[in-house]
């Protein structure tokens, strides 16, 4: 059976409801828990769902294990990696020193962290907000160098990592395109700015403000959160601890309960802390160079359906999933906590939501059919595929990519898992089951080098490795 457990707040306090008042309709919590326990099962990590209304916890809910091996129960208290759903506190402490006067977001990210000139020019502290600054992706720099989620990997490196970048993936204000290097960066700013680290800034000027006793960003480790779900992902032979090493702050590693969580989006109604127009700020979506809406504020998704507006934000990092969907006109939130990868919080968050707003709801829309990609047809043919073969490293990257010759097809390793080469558009090769291009200049000798092209990072050149035997 879930943990049931309703509370409500007033001035930023908990303070248990009387009786339960606000719990009392047990076909609301029948029905949340038909939705959860279709999806967790009895000895599974699971997760933890809040309903908040009229500024009070309504619903509180765990399902499943926090930590398998001891076979602990999750608990409405249990403390979960939030992951980019981190990304509105970030904005909000930008937002924070904007009004103390410390920056403006308009200023170019350049300003404060002059490492990255070279690739970020035109690029403002607002582009970096919205997504849409067009930077190359921290995560994808990394892990090309053999970096796992489990590994350790630090702040300071992943400064030096964009720092070596010579170019963006485009001009920014042209496209909006989510980026975990823009938030990081963000991070970056707030602590040379204010001086401290990002979460003790937070601490200070948010967690401890709104009474978020078991919030905090873990920048270092071991965390020492005694609360904290174990992560996990499922694979054939079970369930696997899948957890992060990573540093990084500012797109992620905000850690924190569905109680603390409430008194956070409660700050959404009263703007108790920031006042109306960092509320307003944080709603305020982004716009293109063209004018065209992003649908994104500062760290929110906003977007209208069903005859309301919606705002929210999920996370996905190693066995961590989570969702906040908030809809302001209700007073009306659904918060969502999970410890296994293949968890669909956001999924669960709609179909918890539409149990409450049911009479609210206009009819859903119609759906657009997914345009199915066409295969790739290849519009050359390499020839001599040993003309490709062999070691490639990028400056930018510092890293190394192996082209290998195995019988009749090209397979990539070093800075990718084993991905097979086939032929695409002139003078490309496509690497199956991935969006990865790489794009070789034609010729009949040895390959010089080529250009890697993701949706991530765009146009990062790799010169061939000249193997000397002096």
């Amino acid at each position: 059976m879930p943990t049931l457990l309703a509370r409500s707040f007033a001035g930023g306090a908990l303070a248990l409801s009387a009786a339960f008042a606000l719990a009392a309709d047990e076909s609301e919590e029948r029905a949340i828990a038909e939705v959860v326990t279709a999806f967790v099962k009895e000895g599974e990590p699971g997760c933890t769902v809040g309903v908040l209304r009229d500024g009070a916890i309504a619903h509180a809910a765990a399902f499943g294990l926090a930590d398998l091996e001891k076979k602990k129960a999750l608990d409405t208290h249990s403390v979960f990696n939030l992951a980019s759903v981190s990304k509105q506190f970030t904005t909000f402490a930008l937002l924070l020193l904007q009004q103390d006067g410390k920056l403006k977001l308009d200023d170019p990210v350049a300003k404060y962290v002059p490492e990255i000139a070279k690739s970020s020019e035109g690029v403002t502290l607002r582009h970096l907000v919205h997504h849409t600054g067009g930077l190359r992706d921290y995560i994808e720099l990394l892990t090309m160098k053999g970096r796992g989620d489990a590994d350790g990997t630090t702040i300071h490196e992943t400064v030096q990592a964009l720092g070596r970048q010579s170019a963006p993936n485009e001009k920014p204000g042209v496209e909006f395109d989510y980026s975990n290097t823009s938030y990081f960066l963000l991070g970056v700013v707030i602590a040379r700015v204010s001086g401290k680290s990002l979460a003790q800034f937070s601490k200070e000027r948010i967690f401890e403000p709104l009474g978020m006793k078991n919030t905090s960003i873990v920048d270092s480790y071991p965390d020492g959160i005694a609360a904290l779900a174990r992560g996990y992902r499922r694979e054939d032979r079970g369930f696997v601890i899948d957890e992060t090493g990573w540093e990084q702050v500012g797109d992620g590693q905000v850690h924190s309960d569905l109680y603390d969580l409430a008194l956070w989006d409660e700050n959404f109604y009263t703007a108790k802390l920031g006042g109306r127009a960092v509320i307003d700020e944080m709603y305020a979506v982004g716009r293109l160079n063209s004018g065209e809406s992003t649908g994104y504020g500062g760290g929110l998704g906003v977007k209208e359906s069903r005859g309301l507006t919606w705002i929210s934000h999920g996370g996905s990092w190693v066995g961590y999933r989570s969702q906040v969907t908030r809809v302001p006109s209700e007073h009306f939130s659904v918060i969502v906590l999970c410890n296994r990868a293949e968890a669909d919080a956001g999924d669960l968050a709609s179909s918890i939501a539409e149990i409450f707003l049911k009479d609210k709801l206009g009819p859903p829309e119609a759906e657009e059919p997914e345009a199915e990609e066409a295969p790739a047809v290849a519009e050359w043919k390499p020839g001599e595929l040993a003309r490709y073969a062999g070691a490639y490293f990028s400056e930018e990257a510092d890293a190394r990519c192996v082209i290998d010759e195995r019988g009749d097809k090209l397979v990539l390793e070093t800075c990718a898992k084993g991905l097979v080469l086939k032929p695409g558009k002139a003078q490309e090769f496509n690497a199956a089951g991935s969006s990865l291009k790489l794009r070789f200049e034609p010729g009949t000798g040895e390959a010089e080098g080529f250009i890697y092209w993701s949706p991530g990072l765009r146009g990062l050149p790799f010169k061939r490795i000249k193997e000397s035997f002096e």
